[in-house]
């Protein structure tokens, strides 16, 4: 299988992008995939609830021999000033079930490239105009991609997906990650700019597309053999996911369901149609239509002691709550209810997209 790349992204903030893409990626490894988590928002909040947060702060660290730290800055920072010194660091999760359940020989694969700060400059030093446009800069827009084939051939690590987590932007870091994916997933939650948000991206990405179709044609005159540039710029809606609404009796309470029907209408009517006017591929892949791939349900306490203990809701159920309003020493019944809920919801994701994609 070929690897495939995936970006989770929505231009909206606090959609629980970071936190899909993790117990996503923990899925797709305990379905036996091999999947590497590519932290490319300046935030870093991926790698602080995988890693944690003093451990991450190390990775920070420089001296003689780790001149740019051992994020992603020190493969992009060099490569982009055409140095010969970029690395590729990678690192694992900090919770490890498989020690824990001591099934050490059915060790799952699920490495993460950290992110860093210098993101933010890195979104800088891309130009739209005089990299994407003119075509001459192309490559300077496949970092990630070029990183994840770096990886493979130094540490023959193959992987079956790579999950890439972005900023809530439209800026080059974004355009980035979706040149290089061959498909992105939008996380929505229950309010109207969701919606409005979601509209945005039938507006937006086929613009991304027009640029990189512009400057591919430009680029094949002096490099027509290349393959690799005439493969990138083409990602797919692969869906987008219902995030973080409240239930009563199994059913969406109402302002969460008329959000949620308001978000599948403007999916419907806007996003996929403005899609399907891309002429340069087929953006909407036949398996995908206005309703959601996937309804994961508020766990409200649970979700940040997930990240502050770094144990992804699929174990969280065997560890002790930690929050300083919880005294108890075990979840209680519902919460252990809810938690399996949800995870049966992000296997089930996992289920989707290696049936699909």
């Amino acid at each position: 299988m070929t690897k495939k790349i995936i970006s989770m992204f929505n231009n909206k903030g606090g959609v629980g992008k970071t936190t899909i893409i993790w117990n996503l990626a923990v899925s797709l490894a305990a379905a036996g995939k091999k999947t590497l988590l590519i932290d490319f928002d300046p935030q870093c909040n991926l790698s602080i609830a995988t890693i944690g947060y003093d451990e991450f702060a190390e990775y920070f660290e420089t001296s003689e021999n780790f001149p740019f730290g051992k994020t992603i800055r020190a493969y992009a920072q060099p490569y982009i000033y055409q140095m010969e010194i970029n690395e590729i660091h990678f690192t694992q999760p900090k919770y490890k079930p498989e020690q824990e359940e001591g099934t050490l020989s059915e060790k799952k694969v699920l490495d993460i490239v950290p992110g860093d700060f210098w993101l933010n400059s890195f979104a800088d030093i891309l130009t739209v105009g005089t990299d994407v446009v003119s075509g001459s800069g192309l490559y300077r827009f496949l970092v990630p991609l070029l990183l994840v084939n770096k990886l493979e051939e130094k540490d023959e690590k193959i992987y079956d997906y790579v999950l890439i987590d972005l900023p809530p932007s439209f800026n080059t870091l974004v355009r980035s990650a979706l040149y290089c994916s061959d498909y992105f997933i939008v996380p929505c939650t229950s309010d109207l700019f969701s919606a409005y948000c979601i509209g945005l991206i039938g507006e937006v990405l086929p613009k991304f597309v027009k640029d990189w179709q512009d400057g591919e044609s430009r680029f094949k005159d002096s490099n027509p053999y290349d393959q690799i540039i005439k493969s990138k710029g083409k990602p797919k809606f692969g869906g987008w996911i219902f995030n973080g609404f409240d239930t009563r009796k199994g059913e969406k309470l109402g302002a969460d369901r008329y959000q949620f029907n308001k978000i599948a209408e403007k999916v419907e009517n806007k996003l996929i149609p403005e899609l399907k006017k891309i002429k340069a591929y087929q953006c909407i892949p036949e398996f995908v239509d206005s309703q959601p791939i996937s309804s994961i349900e508020d766990i409200n306490v649970m979700a940040p002691d997930s990240i502050g203990q770094n144990v992804p809701i699929k174990y969280l159920s065997k560890k002790r709550p930690t929050r300083d309003a919880m005294k108890q020493r075990a979840w209680n019944p519902n919460q252990v209810k809810l938690m399996n809920k949800v995870n049966q919801e992000y296997d089930k994701l996992a289920d989707y997209i290696i049936k699909n994609i």
